[in-house]
């Protein structure tokens, strides 16, 4: 019997931490930010030469400050989160058919492969 009550306390625990710090849509979009811009720099230093000169780094700098404001503004149209009390998940619209692309649990988001997938092959490129 002291068991079952053991039991019950570690997750009703576990249950209330979870409660206490799923992730908001903002740190869902924080996270996805980060991942695109990140996605944004190493294709803008794919595309470079390798020898580079003053304007090239700030044609560089300046494509990354832009991409980041235009990903803020797609994730903004795009993406809704779902709050679940003890989890949330992160859904983006794309071809009018929604996706979910992260799960978030114990104040972190955990990202699918089929973002990755999607980075790797070019799609959110256009």
């Amino acid at each position: 019997m002291k068991r079952n009550y053991i039991t019950l306390l570690i997750t009703s625990l576990i249950i209330l931490v979870a409660v206490l710090t799923y992730p908001d849509q903002t740190r869902h979009k924080e996270v996805i930010k980060n991942k695109l811009v990140t996605y944004l720099q190493k294709s803008f230093r794919n595309d470079q030469p390798e020898t580079k000169n003053e304007w090239q780094e700030a044609d560089q700098a300046l494509g990354v400050i832009l991409g980041g404001m235009i990903v803020e503004k797609i994730l903004d149209n795009f993406m809704i989160t779902d709050n679940y009390v003890i989890f949330s998940t992160t859904k983006i619209t794309w071809d009018g058919e929604a996706r979910i692309i992260g799960i978030g649990a114990f104040g972190n988001v955990y990202l699918t492969r089929e973002l990755d997938e999607a980075l790797d092959k070019g799609l959110l490129e256009n």
